[in-house]
């Protein structure tokens, strides 16, 4: 019961912090936190993203962890050039089967 109690008050306290801001024009964030807001996104994207990419299988693995991790890197790179979504994520998709049957052929296995 205590554990319920502690995780409604997180989120009332939580709530009530980020719509303070919403409700009253007046009230402003500090300069401090203002300065961070930019860098939010980015953080929770990569928090999302390289346990996924690290270990897809919730384990660090060479079989399941290289090929995503060379794939993540070829993406990046192709976007990066190309400044195109859809030829990074083609990219690689292309570098991850690549990968994974190169490992297959050469009987790398789980």
């Amino acid at each position: 019961m205590l554990e319920i109690l502690a995780v409604v008050i997180s989120g009332v306290v939580t709530f009530a912090t980020r719509v303070v801001f919403l409700v009253d024009k007046r009230v402003r964030p500090p300069k401090r936190v203002v300065r961070y807001l930019p860098l939010i996104g980015p953080a929770v994207l990569a928090a999302i993203a390289v346990p996924g990419i690290l270990a897809p299988r919730g384990a660090l693995t060479w079989y399941d962890s290289v090929p995503a991790v060379l794939a993540a890197v070829v993406s990046w790179g192709l976007w990066r050039w190309s400044r195109q979504t859809w030829v990074g994520l083609l990219g690689g998709l292309v570098t991850w089967w690549a990968v994974l049957a190169v490992l297959a052929a050469l009987g790398v296995t789980r």
